[in-house]
């Protein structure tokens, strides 16, 4: 692996560090990204919206929901960053034949354990503290499919409680740029296309097309995002940053031999 010529600079990162890194990133790649995060979104988006409006689901119902639905909407977007993240352009084929191929296992843990488990409530956290790089491992590692959530969980052990502390601040960040841009493009359209200077949001507005558009750009913002904590878990545990640099201090000493 190709430590030195990645899409960002291999070093330790805060988590502050690793959102901003999102964004910078996302600024940079924002077609290439944008394509995977929609192509991801997009059927659950559509799907979420029928059934919200159609079939009268409760909101405690649409949360898990969405829950079970987070691991198969940001899978192709996880994809596409492994491959950019080490200089690699993944295909549209590509990118399925590796969703293909991994089908079983995503089924198995990112359905059958992580529904049960977000179910039972009491072990819901167990998702956080240990499952959290599941997509990444399972996408991107590839090994064998019995070995996926030992993998997980050796990523998340040392650092358990302060990703289940992530995950809290990200469904409060979320939900606030969730209801920020409900309300603010609310008024905007209708100050726009209205004659009436106030707003009365009802329930139609709040399950309307901009409440599902915001929640599935937070979704996959995050999933920027827990891409860049995987990596920088492996960093830590595996010194990506150590080995480099030894070899730059190799390098050093290359050069001065040949003077």
């Amino acid at each position: 692996m190709a430590y030195d010529q990645t899409l960002v600079q291999i070093r330790e990162r805060s988590f502050l560090e690793i959102l901003d890194l999102a964004l910078v990133v996302l600024r940079r790649r924002p077609v290439t990204i944008g394509l995977a995060a929609l192509a991801g979104a997009v059927p659950f988006a559509i799907f979420n919206a029928w059934l919200t409006r159609e079939q009268n689901l409760p909101f405690i119902g649409y949360l898990f929901l969405l829950a079970l639905e987070i691991p198969w909407a940001t899978a192709p977007l996880t994809i596409v960053l492994g491959g950019l993240m080490f200089g690699e352009r993944r295909s549209v084929g590509r990118v399925l034949k590796t969703m293909m191929q991994s089908f079983v296992s995503m089924v198995l843990f990112q359905f059958f354990l992580r529904g049960f488990l977000l179910a039972t409530v009491v072990l819901a956290p167990f998702v956080p503290v240990r499952m959290s790089f599941l997509n990444e491992v399972i996408l991107l590692e590839r090994g064998r499919w019995r070995n996926a959530l030992r993998r997980s969980a050796t990523l998340c052990n040392p650092h358990g409680g302060d990703l289940f502390g992530q995950s809290l601040a990200q469904f409060f960040f979320g939900t606030l740029f969730v209801l920020a841009f409900w309300a603010g493009s609310g008024a905007l359209m209708k100050a726009l296309f209205s004659s009436e200077l106030t707003w009365e949001p009802t329930w139609n507005d709040l399950v309307g097309p901009r409440f599902h558009f915001a929640i599935w750009v937070a979704i996959e913002f995050f999933g920027i995002a827990r891409f860049f904590n995987y990596i920088d878990q492996r960093i830590r545990l595996e010194g990506w940053e150590v080995e480099l640099r030894l070899r730059s201090v190799g390098r050093a000493l290359e050069d001065a031999r040949q003077w």
